[in-house]
């Protein structure tokens, strides 16, 4: 029996559209140091991904340790492999390709 799109709802809404969780968001970004913590990218949209999921652990809704900074490209591969797809296969040549970039968006070091 396959798994119904409800399954998949977003179960966060509720969490995400309080006060609270705007004042959490800030606090993950801060001890992440406003970086990805999968890829280390610090452009475009940052995003805080529940590393348990809201739909299988409420409780930890607003726990700071249940939560990470994620840009939204390693957020969406994340979630779509905790909902059942596989992982996205990355030939040697692009691994290369993302980590140059990451090297590049980092903030550049102080000359010495």
């Amino acid at each position: 029996m396959g798994m119904k799109r409800d399954d998949y709802a977003r179960h966060s809404k509720r969490v995400t559209s309080t006060k609270r969780w705007q004042v959490l968001r800030q606090a993950v970004l801060e001890h992440d140091g406003w970086a990805c913590v999968d890829c280390g990218t610090k452009r475009g949209r940052l995003e805080i991904d529940h590393v348990k999921p809201v739909r299988t652990h409420p409780h930890l809704a607003f726990a700071p340790t249940n939560c990470a900074t994620r840009c939204s490209s390693c957020h969406t591969r994340k979630t779509r492999i905790e909902c059942g797809h596989p992982a996205p296969i990355q030939s040697p040549a692009r691994k290369a390709w993302a980590k140059a970039v990451a090297e590049l968006a980092a903030e550049p070091k102080p000359a010495t």
